[in-house]
């Protein structure tokens, strides 16, 4: 989230909303100086990690720095008081994106934490209340300076891609996942909906998957510990980046307040679900399809029970998953695909990753059950 300082003028809670910015260009004094940003940016790079900072461009607090010098760079009604869109919105006023001045203003604030603290890139809220054209020439110019600059918008549409974003969020999985989970949906609609996704969406677009965020309940209390496993199973193999939201891979279950100070219960960390995370980080890092390989559904039949497949390919690596995200026994499972994939993967021994014993081809793919909440993942390096 932001790190900027918070505005004072209808603030909500007593810390105020991160997303309530009264200088753009300014560190919140709560989190420490410049100076200590800098350094845990260059500390962070020395550890091989990557920063994003967080970022809203279309509003600003109620009190932020630039309202008296710059008035109309601000939106105001008739009366000339300061607004904005949203009106619960009540800590915030919008930006005037109409003013030529406001917008070279914030293009050169992208720039600035770019050129001055090396950071890696952005996520942007709401970025869809932002004029696209806005996005267009201000990415132009941050991978002028930085061409590996990673851009994430806190939004929904393959147009904001094309405006220069390598990812948005993908909402409509997220509120898939809960019907399926509450048994409202079937398994392979999750299946079904990525491949329609993937279709409209531009090819290098990297649409960022998630059980939990800052605005919605923790994952746990939403899906449980008992098909927590399936449920992360099936987003970190499906194509995209998969979120870890701060305290999930822990087992938090109180969602924090964006107004108030939370505390993370790092003494109470769940350990098997850190280890549940890490490997399935493991397994992206040595299966390169799962990251950068195509994504084709396969064909689900069952004698009961609701079940999913798909198959990651790239030219090196190839994973075969086939999950049960429902509580009810998926029986008699039998998976399969086109005759052109099947020639191109005959002979191709797939092994269980949790499990090298486990192994399945092409030939045969099938299941006598799977268990409710259960997601097997099997992979395989070419010759």
């Amino acid at each position: 989230m932001p790190i900027f300082p918070i505005g004072e003028k209808g603030r909500k809670g007593t810390l105020g909303s991160p997303y309530s910015v009264r200088d753009f260009r300014a560190v919140n004094p709560e989190y420490g100086t410049k100076k200590d940003f800098r350094g845990l940016v260059k500390a962070i790079h020395q550890r091989g990690m990557k920063v994003i900072l967080g970022i809203v461009p279309n509003h600003s607090s109620n009190d932020n720095v630039l309202m008296k010098e710059h008035p109309d760079w601000f939106m105001q009604d008739e009366k000339g008081q300061f607004t904005r869109e949203v009106e619960d919105w009540s800590d915030v006023t919008d930006f005037n994106y109409d003013n030529p001045a406001m917008r070279e203003y914030m293009t050169e604030t992208f720039l600035y934490w770019v050129k001055e603290f090396d950071i890696d890139g952005y996520r942007c809220d709401v970025a869809g209340m932002v004029p696209y054209d806005f996005w267009k020439e201000t990415i132009r110019r941050l991978k002028e300076v930085k061409p590996d600059i990673y851009m994430l918008a806190e939004w929904e549409d393959p147009k904001i891609i094309l405006a220069g974003f390598n990812s948005d969020y993908d909402w409509t999985l997220y509120h898939l996942l809960k019907e399926v989970r509450k048994s409202e949906k079937r398994t392979a609609e999750a299946v079904t909906l990525i491949d329609q996704k993937d279709s409209r969406y531009p090819r290098n677009s990297l649409p960022m998957r998630f059980l939990e965020n800052h605005d919605e309940q923790r994952s746990m209390q939403e899906f449980g510990p008992e098909a927590i496993e399936a449920y992360a199973t099936f987003i970190f193999t499906a194509p995209g980046i998969p979120l870890i939201y701060a305290g999930q891979e822990i087992g938090e279950t109180q969602k924090p307040s964006l107004f108030e100070k939370s505390m993370l219960d790092w003494a109470g960390a769940d350990t098997a679900l850190q280890n549940m995370y890490r490997s399935l980080i493991d397994l992206r890092k040595q299966y390169s399809c799962l990251t950068e390989g195509k994504f084709i559904p396969l064909q689900i039949a069952s004698y009961s029970g609701s079940a999913g497949a798909f198959l990651r390919e790239d030219d090196s690596t190839a994973a075969v998953v086939v999950f049960n995200l429902q509580n009810k026994t998926a029986r008699k499972v039998i998976v399969t695909t086109s005759k052109e994939v099947r020639d191109r993967l005959r002979g191709i021994v797939f092994k269980n990753y949790r499990n090298a014993g486990d192994t399945k081809t092409f030939e045969k793919i099938y299941f006598k059950e799977l268990l409710p909440y259960q997601a097997l993942v099997y992979t395989a390096k070419k010759q």
